[in-house]
């Protein structure tokens, strides 16, 4: 497996090993990170490392180690606004990963900084702690069962009750406990025809990026290399194929280390797989026996009747 001057071949981004070489590098993340939300970074801050859950098997003598980002980010909005926000991105093969995406907002929810602030009564700026507004990304790689496009981003719109909907709400309380997010679908790529997003700038560089993830694009058996067609990639998204060509060369392991991925991932179908036979199985004994007990109570009744 070579590259021409029309593809490249690039490791799987999808791997948590090459998703986090890929983001370690600041100008690459900030690319993604604006492309995925739509907004001008100004500046960018994250630590990757300290966000590694270790998983140890027992039955061998390695680990792996699934990441979730978080970044601290000064972003300018397309209304000319700047905002500190807490961006948290994660990825997921499977659709038991939503407990560990709950785990994770629910740290960040909680995330404070250090501002200054006028005090209320005597006009004096002072240090406070207040809360991040967090932004949640999940790259997903199956559908959510909502509708088959390939990004949704979700947006809580306060509704008044008697007044109806409220066209402009800037509150800070409602700011601070809600939050957008973001949703990749992987799947629904092939959904997605050209027409619904070349007039589009967000929607077509957007679409750019996300086809460094599309699956359809694998040429090896064990899905760990895709080639991507150079030309579709402006030249500074050409970066990001560049960074993750570097990824197989400067990391010997990597290979192994996405064999090990491989492995948990199957452990967690597998997993999956027991759960929802077992949950069959249960909900198959409860029907058989609020049947029996229908039957047992039809029985007593014409008892009753023919005394």
């Amino acid at each position: 497996m070579s590259d021409n001057d029309d593809y490249a071949i690039i490791p799987n981004p999808l791997y948590d090993v090459v998703f986090r070489y890929l983001m370690e590098d600041y100008e690459s993340a900030k690319l993604i990170l604006s492309t995925l939300l739509g907004v001008e970074i100004l500046e960018l801050h994250f630590e990757p490392q300290t966000h590694a859950e270790k998983i140890t098997d027992p039955s061998v003598n390695r680990e792996i180690r699934l990441f979730h980002l978080d970044f601290t980010a000064t972003i300018r909005t397309d209304t000319g606004k700047e905002e500190y926000v807490m961006i948290e991105l994660q990825k997921a093969y499977v659709q038991s990963d939503i407990f560990r995406f709950k785990r994770y907002i629910c740290q960040n929810f909680q995330t404070k900084i250090e501002r200054e602030v006028k005090e209320t009564t005597t006009g004096q700026k002072i240090s406070k702690k207040l809360p991040i507004r967090l932004i949640p990304i999940f790259i997903l790689n199956f559908t959510i069962d909502c509708g088959d496009d390939l990004m949704l981003i979700i947006r809580k719109q306060p509704q008044g009750v008697f007044k109806g909907e409220i066209k402009e709400c800037l509150s800070y309380f409602i700011e601070h406990l809600n939050y957008d997010m973001y949703i990749v679908q992987l799947p629904n790529i092939a959904k997605i025809n050209e027409a619904e997003y070349k007039n589009d700038e967000y929607k077509s560089k957007l679409y750019t990026f996300l086809t460094l993830f599309n699956q359809q694009s694998i040429i090896d058996d064990k899905g760990h290399r895709l080639r991507v067609f150079k030309a579709l990639f402006p030249k500074e998204y050409r970066r990001l194929i560049q960074r993750l060509q570097a990824a197989s060369k400067e990391n010997p392991d990597l290979e192994e280390q996405m064999n090990v991925e491989d492995e948990y991932l199957t452990e967690m179908i597998n997993l999956q797989n027991d759960i929802a036979f077992l949950k069959d199985k249960l909900e198959q004994e409860r029907k058989e026996k609020e049947q029996a007990k229908q039957k047992a109570e039809e029985i007593v009744k014409k008892v009753i009747n023919k005394e």
